[in-house]
């Protein structure tokens, strides 16, 4: 009998939702209506506004006001530029005094090292000739290379670049090889 209680009890369930589902699309509908009468009050408002800002604010006036943004955003990229140059300069441009002559300081100017961290990385050179060592380092410490021999040149190296050290630290270090010779006089690295 338990049974078939359970059984009459899930067809009244089964019913009731039938019976809910019929109400369902009576209710869709009157909820479509009133959507429609929404739209038409609402949506037909919506269009006088956007009629109104148009004719308030005309293009010509938005096309000027693009165009002034535009020169203003360049003038401050190229400030910000400016500013990074002079900064990673670090002080050290060519700058007049009082007397109008342009000051050096020559010995301080190439010991100091940029202070970009991507720059500082340690460089590794394997099995690579001495001129072209000697060319980055030269150009990094803005030296010039004079050569006494065109052999000097042509000497291969395995050699890892310290970037941190001063020029006088690695002439030193190159000093230590058995067939080069390095000596500098101010701004010149003379290649033995």
């Amino acid at each position: 009998m338990e049974s078939n209680d359970k059984l009459e009890q899930l067809l009244r369930q089964m019913y009731a939702k039938e019976a809910l589902h019929e109400e369902d699309i009576d209710t869709k509908d009157i909820v479509d209506e009133e959507w429609a009468k929404f739209e038409a009050e609402h949506f037909s408002e919506n269009e006088k506004i956007k009629k109104l800002k148009d004719l308030s604010f005309p293009n010509s006036f938005k096309k000027i006001a693009a165009s002034f943004i535009g020169v203003l955003m360049l003038s401050g990229i190229a400030y910000a530029a400016i500013h990074v140059i002079s900064n990673h300069a670090g002080g050290d441009l060519k700058s007049p005094t009082q007397e109008g002559q342009i000051s050096y300081s020559s010995q301080q100017q190439s010991d100091k090292l940029p202070a970009d961290s991507t720059l500082m990385q340690p460089k590794v050179y394997e099995d690579v000739e001495l001129v072209t060592i000697l060319d980055d380092i030269a150009t990094f410490y803005q030296c010039e290379l004079v050569y006494k021999t065109e052999a000097n040149k042509h000497i291969r190296l395995y050699f890892t670049w310290d970037k941190k050290a001063t020029i006088d630290d690695l002439i030193d270090t190159f000093n230590k090889f058995e067939r080069i010779h390095i000596t500098r006089d101010n701004k010149k690295l003379i290649v033995e």
